[in-house]
């Protein structure tokens, strides 16, 4: 009975262990890989450009604008090659989810107001990816980014423009709203496809997006669990010690 107890609390030790090992590697802000606007047509209402991950693999981003019988729309401006850094200061884009900001001063901007709707399409499948906004509304006007998908706000604060740490709002599930608001929203699982709409006009707001890895790196089903981690390496500490214990219990009742 003893030697049973003893591994129990082996056992109980090492999935403490492994919770724990999970709960701290949860809380590490990741790197995102932003998109490198390579070409834009303000007049079109169209852009496009690329991401970079770490392992050479590209994934190719294009945005439309388009008006309400599918003709093409317009963008407000666009930022592809130099220009004024409105990602500084960094803070209302990083936080406990995302680690770095838009590294340079790419950016597509909107007024809205255009019964236009706005679609950015990626080559593949992406993870949870981010969109980093500048000035969604002013003190006076507020206004509304109506997502066809739901969304989180992951941070926002005080920006190139000004806004405070409460400026973007959820008004509901799919729907942002701001008042000078500068901060990063995400979309959680597996995308290649954004659409939204902004009803009330306001110049100007400015966005960009953002990736950590693709379906095809790190699928969402059917991914198997990493041996070489020390939550991992407990988990299956962990089931040996127990399903020991319940032999031996067995052999002892025999």
């Amino acid at each position: 009975m003893k030697i049973f107890q003893t591994i129990r609390s082996l056992a109980c030790a090492a999935l403490a262990s492994a919770a724990f090992a999970v709960t701290a590697s949860n809380a590490v802000a990741a790197t995102y890989y932003y998109v490198n606007w390579t070409a834009a047509n303000v007049a079109a209402g169209t852009a496009s450009g690329t991401i970079t991950l770490p392992d050479s693999s590209v994934v190719t981003v294009n945005f439309q604008a388009l008006n309400a019988d599918n003709t093409p729309g317009t963008l407000f401006g666009a930022q592809t090659s130099g220009g004024t850094n409105y990602w500084v200061p960094s803070a209302p884009y990083v936080g406990t989810t995302v680690s770095n900001a838009p590294p340079d001063t790419d950016i597509l901007q909107l007024a809205g107001g255009l019964n236009q709707r706005y679609r950015v399409t990626l080559s593949e499948a992406v993870r949870d990816p981010i969109m980093p906004i500048v000035s969604l509304g002013s003190p006076g006007t507020a206004i509304t980014y109506n997502f066809t998908l739901p969304f989180t706000i992951l941070s926002q604060g005080t920006g190139y423009w000004g806004g405070t740490s409460t400026s973007l709002t959820a008004l509901s599930a799919n729907i942002l709203q701001g008042a000078e608001g500068h901060g990063t929203v995400q979309f959680s699982g597996s995308i290649s496809q954004i659409e939204w709409t902004v009803p009330t006009s306001e110049a100007w707001h400015g966005f960009t997006f953002g990736i950590r890895t693709t379906e095809r790196i790190d699928p969402i089903a059917g991914r198997p669990i990493p041996t070489n981690t020390p939550w991992a390496i407990a988990l299956l500490l962990a089931t040996i010690l127990v399903a020991g214990g319940l032999r031996l219990k067995a052999r002892r009742s025999k």
